[in-house]
């Protein structure tokens, strides 16, 4: 027994007590073996005349626990009703206990448990063939189920994530490293035939893959028959629902119902999102091929020549010496995309990690977790944990507007990641080049100029080396011709010309490296400013997540609903299958939980899907009397 529920038994107060007398006063003075001045007590309708001292309740009251892993209903597929997915029930009609299935558990009066067999179920020839994941592995113990229901009214259910004890197993919850559950393939399931056509041909239009990864989660209901007798009078109506509230946090005392949701993410596969990763791929691959074959690319051999050639000329001024031709003999590039192409295949999320984008295998995840934190940061704190019941996670256009800013920011600082490394993968373009400059000389200005030499030019640098002109990037050697005039060597390398000459060279190697960096930056593709290179691609990914996100969840077509709950004490209505007077609605007197609800076209009745994992109930609890009569709730216990 729980220290909670323990607890609630000295709770109650003046309310409960007027209302229990009351209803003993309008039955007409039953006897009773109760102590008036007993703290705790129950009182059964006059149908079934009995009191108990809940002290010791012990063959008292009646109780039911039950824990199902998975439950609902898929595509007119009972799942209730598979034996392979058969929970685990446990009845206890004060005298005896019933279960369905299950071991005992040792120490726990009343208790068995018992794993989903899940592979059974994958192995059955059933419509959701193909449709629900489940692991094939339950060493995790992720798909648990437990049942207690004890002679003294004290009912415990839990399913999924459990604990052999029937607790939510919270052994990972300071590393997250919570196990997976199951994937329901939303492409298959909201594709099949029987569904028939429902519409959504534009919504996932380039869409595929669409699935709902769904972490560990859990559900877990303990119920007080006797608590829940003596607040509430014996009665199930408003009123006696009224009063039970004042002293519960539930809504009846000695009800208690928890959850665990570690996560439930969406993901699905598109062209639109591969575009991404293509076109950069194609921008690379016509950067590599310019740097590969840089001599021959139009405009580079001329252009460098005649920018080396107006560099000399600027500086050169005496009658006795011009030059020849600038020739370039050889020009090699060699550029490293690697770091570029490694972000690009590695995927990328915004910085509140809401969504994920792998542009390489095309496609999105988006975790809902993180989605309703960015929503509301003054609202959630636990991500799906702490909720209301029956919050419809993703119903709100709030949302929508959340996710898609963060994609934007996603996708503008990736690409601001892959231009940054694209300008580092150019700056560092490994360049070698040998040019030669022809000089001319004459001895006086009245003769005519002839052939006496080159100025050999070496480069070797990185781009970024050239562009600054960098010490040490260019080389130079003067080679004059062998059979030259004494008299016009000695002009060259000792007389008037010598200083020239020096300022040639020293003109090139402060110069020719730059010439040559900005007719290369010149040839190579712009790599600067991809966000809004790419808006041709960003835009239509970001109209693809609002549109399938507005088809699914503001259409209704499907909703994700934490903490499911009929009877809730506060929060949103039940799901529809669970509000009173619908024929799947669980009866009165039995209280339900489960960590997740996923329904697809609730609208559709049976044939559409209503998905819980994680679910437990209590309840109906009754005293023993009342569980022998004919049609009580209780009945069969």
């Amino acid at each position: 027994m729980s220290r909670r529920i323990r607890n609630r038994r000295g709770v109650g107060g003046v309310a409960a007590a007027v209302l229990v007398s009351t209803a003993l006063v309008a039955q007409g003075g039953i006897a009773t073996d109760a102590t008036w001045n007993d703290a705790e007590w129950a009182h059964a309708p006059a149908t079934a005349v009995g009191t108990s001292d809940c002290a010791a309740a012990a063959g008292h009251f009646a109780a039911r626990g039950e824990g199902r892993a998975l439950s609902g209903s898929l595509l007119g597929v009972d799942l209730d009703t598979i034996a392979e997915a058969e929970g685990v029930t446990v009845t206890n009609n004060g005298e005896r206990t019933l279960h369905t299935a299950g071991a005992p558990v040792s120490g726990l009066e009343g208790a068995f448990r018992d794993p989903l067999t899940v592979n059974a179920l994958t192995a059955l020839q059933l419509p959701l063939t193909g449709l629900l994941e489940l692991p094939t592995d339950n060493s995790t113990g992720v798909v648990g189920q437990f049942g207690q229901a004890r002679t003294d009214g004290l009912a415990h259910g839990a399913g999924g994530y459990v604990t052999d004890s029937g607790g939510i197993d919270l052994a990972d919850e300071q590393t997250g490293g919570y196990p997976g559950l199951a994937t329901l393939r939303l492409s298959d399931l909201l594709n099949s035939p029987l569904l028939g056509d429902i519409g959504l041909g534009s919504t996932l239009s380039g869409v595929s893959d669409l699935e709902l990864e769904v972490g560990a989660v859990a559900g877990e209901a303990r119920l007080d028959a006797c608590a829940e007798a003596w607040s509430s009078g014996g009665g199930t109506g408003s009123a006696a629902r009224t009063v039970a509230a004042i002293a519960a946090d539930d809504v009846v005392a000695g009800l208690e119902r928890r959850y665990l949701a570690a996560s439930a993410d969406l993901r699905f596969a598109s062209p639109v999102v591969g575009a991404l990763s293509s076109e950069l791929n194609a921008l690379l691959g016509g950067l590599e091929g310019t740097v590969n074959g840089l001599i021959g690319a139009g405009g580079v051999k001329p252009g460098i020549e005649s920018g080396v050639a107006t560099l000399l000329n600027a500086v050169l001024s005496t009658p006795l010496l011009t030059l020849g031709s600038v020739e370039l003999n050889t020009l090699t590039a060699q550029i490293d995309l690697a770091p570029v192409r490694s972000l690009i295949d590695t995927g990328f999320h915004d910085s509140g990690g809401v969504i994920s984008v792998d542009a390489a295998s095309g496609t999105v995840s988006i975790d809902t977790s993180a989605l309703l934190q960015q929503a509301y940061p003054d609202r959630v704190g636990d991500g799906l944990n702490g909720l209301p019941p029956n919050t419809n996670l993703l119903a709100d256009p709030a949302i929508l507007n959340a996710l898609t800013q963060s994609l934007t920011e996603a996708l503008t600082e990736w690409l601001g990641q892959v231009e940054t490394r694209l300008v580092e993968a150019v700056d560092r373009v490994r360049i070698t080049s040998t040019l030669s400059v022809n000089l001319r000389a004459r001895l006086l200005a009245i003769t005519p100029f002839i052939d006496v030499g080159h100025i050999a030019v070496s480069v070797d640098g990185t781009l970024a080396d050239l562009r600054s002109n960098a010490p040490g990037t260019v080389s130079t050697e003067v080679k004059l011709l062998s059979g030259l005039l004494g008299a016009l060597t000695d002009l060259l390398t000792k007389g008037l010309l010598k200083p020239v000459l020096d300022l040639l060279l020293n003109t090139l190697l402060g110069g020719a490296g730059g010439v040559i960096g900005g007719v290369v930056d010149g040839v190579l593709p712009a790599v600067a400013n991809l966000p809004s290179q790419f808006a041709g691609v960003t835009a239509p990914l970001i109209s693809l997540v609002s549109r399938v996100y507005t088809g699914l969840f503001l259409s209704s077509v499907l909703s994700i609903t934490v903490n499911a709950q009929n009877a809730p004490a506060s929060g949103g209505p039940p799901p529809p299958d669970w509000q009173p007077g619908r024929p799947t609605a669980p009866p009165e007197g039995r209280y339900e939980v489960a960590a997740l609800r996923v329904g697809v076209l609730d609208g559709l009745g049976q044939n559409g899907v209503r998905l819980y994992l994680g679910r437990a109930s209590v309840g109906p609890g009754c005293s023993a009397a009342q569980a022998a009569l004919p049609g009580s709730a209780c009945a069969g216990y």
